[in-house]
């Protein structure tokens, strides 16, 4: 290589490093400002307390009455533990809690980014962050507000991508990061179990490419990055309880948690998921069958393995099994919550972004309007029609997602639970008992507080997700509680509200969406 070759090649990978770079230092600053001002969701408590716990006292697990009980409904410790680092560091608090979402959300961003463009091109690499950011509508698929909350996604997403490009690595020809990519995706199972079923659709996809085209090797690399993740993932286990010997209680197992949440039957949830499909993941759903009827290694055209295409075509079979299964499950299985269809639509944006690229000849406006000029005349054709789709689809779904983002994000401050907390702190003496199902209190109170077992909780999903007629056995005053403090979960669940009807509670207090009550005595 000459070298102005050599000086042009260096200079071309210092710029698209930049750009990553430049991806990833916007998405902190966005995730930064105001990351304690929204309020908690009830998943955030559970992981926060075990975190506050784990900081405070050395327990890896929740509080009961004051006393050390079992872990239960939080996060993987692969996500619990850059909270309880993040604590550690900072001190307790929701924005200290909230900080490894953001560093997770600006590393998923920047590595999506390098990804798409990597399998396509600069201007796709950009158009799939528009896609992602500008077109999602419902808070519960933005990045950007689900990404500041602490749930598993975040880290699960950022993991899985760099096993992705590791793989990309490995078919180019550097075949040890397929033992990166392998350590990926293991942390990335063990994080977030719901992903294994799609992940392996993602690997089964390439593998039978090459396994159709005689690719041996490559049918080996993708096998041993499956094998070696699974293990990675049974690592991370061991290494979970090793860790944590002599620092927790066992885990109580929950049943009927997935009957309830991932394979859901009912008519009602299935209208509801496909509700939500056709308005939130249309654009997914158009990008994925382009990308289908376009992919290229199994022999739908003449690519020929062992070329420069070869790798880059399975990393597109990859991500297409992923994004698909994801979406298919959600609409046909999932309980319909659309949180749940958030990986999909998060991979699927690259393809969104590719079909944009490709109907408008590379976002040329030129072409774009003479295209659609084109349908006025009488000159119909898919990549008209397409485009006036895109012209007519776009701008609604920017001016929504705005909408969503002035009223979740910019506009976002709820310090309810906060005040709730801080009057229980005060006002009440040191030994007060507290009933409360609010997981999110659970993380401020400074008081002892009791909650119902976590079995409790599938058969509140059936109440309340399922529409099922289910009589919820659970005895309000079992703990001897001075005070109750019923908020949206418990309020939505009408789980204390036999108690309240009986009069065995009076309302002294309210703060947003909690309601403080004084046992009657």
């Amino acid at each position: 290589m000459s070298a102005y070759a050599a000086n042009r090649a260096s200079s071309l990978a210092l710029r698209q490093l930049g750009d990553s770079m430049f991806v990833a230092l916007l998405t902190l600053l966005a995730g930064l400002w105001n990351l304690a001002g929204p309020g908690m969701w009830w998943d955030e408590g559970w992981t926060l307390s075990v975190a506050r716990s784990w900081v405070e006292r050395g327990l890896y697990g929740r509080l009961q009455l004051g006393q050390p009980a079992p872990p239960g409904l939080e996060a993987a410790i692969s996500v619990t533990a850059p909270v309880a680092l993040g604590m550690r560091l900072f001190g307790v608090g929701l924005w200290q809690g909230r900080l490894a979402g953001v560093l997770f959300l600006a590393a998923a961003l920047a590595l999506l980014f390098e990804l798409a463009r990597r399998l396509y091109n600069r201007r796709v690499a950009w158009a799939a962050l528009f896609v992602l950011l500008l077109t999602p509508m419902h808070p519960q698929l933005h990045p950007l507000l689900n990404g500041r909350q602490v749930l598993a996604e975040t880290p699960m997403l950022m993991e899985l991508l760099l096993g992705y490009l590791a793989l990309l690595a490995a078919l180019r020809g550097r075949r040890a990061w397929i033992l990166a990519a392998a350590l990926c995706w293991g942390l990335a199972l063990a994080t977030k179990l719901q992903a294994q079923p799609f992940w392996l659709a993602s690997l089964a996809l390439p593998l039978l490419a090459a396994l159709l085209r005689r690719r041996w090797a490559d049918a080996a690399l993708i096998a041993v990055g499956l094998a070696g993740a699974l293990l990675a993932a049974r690592g991370v286990d061991w290494l979970r309880g090793a860790l944590l010997a002599g620092h927790t209680l066992p885990l109580v197992p929950i049943s009927g948690l997935y009957e309830v949440m991932a394979f859901v039957l009912t008519s009602f949830n299935r209208a509801v998921a496909l509700r939500m499909t056709l308005l939130l993941a249309l654009p997914t759903l158009f990008g994925l069958i382009y990308a289908a009827l376009g992919v290229r290694a199994i022999g739908l055209s003449a690519a020929e393995p062992g070329g420069e295409a070869w790798p880059r075509d399975l990393l597109r079979l990859a991500l297409l099994g992923m994004a698909g299964s994801w979406l298919a499950w959600y609409t046909l299985l999932s309980v319909g919550v659309p949180r749940y269809l958030y990986p999909a639509t998060f991979f699927g944006s690259v393809f969104v972004a590719a079909l944009l690229h490709d109907i408008t000849g590379g976002f040329d406006a030129r072409v774009a309007l003479a295209q659609a000029a084109g349908v006025l005349r009488g000159r119909f054709s898919r990549r008209g029609m397409s485009t006036w789709l895109a012209l007519l689809a776009l701008p609604l779904m920017v001016m929504i997602t705005l909408f969503t983002l002035n009223r979740y994000y910019l506009n976002n401050t709820d310090q309810s639970a906060q005040q709730a907390a801080a009057w229980l702190n005060i006002a009440t003496p040191p030994a007060a008992r507290i009933e409360t199902y609010e997981s999110e209190l659970h993380f401020l109170l400074d008081r002892p507080y009791h909650f119902p077992p976590d079995q409790l909780h599938v058969e509140l999903n059936r109440r309340s997700l399922l529409h099922q007629d289910v009589a919820i056995d659970y005895d309000a005053l079992a703990a001897d509680p001075d005070y109750l403090v019923v908020g949206q979960f418990a309020r939505e669940n009408r789980l204390y509200q036999p108690a309240i009807e009986r009069g065995d509670f009076r309302a002294v207090q309210t703060f947003g969406e909690y309601v403080i009550y004084q046992r009657v005595r």
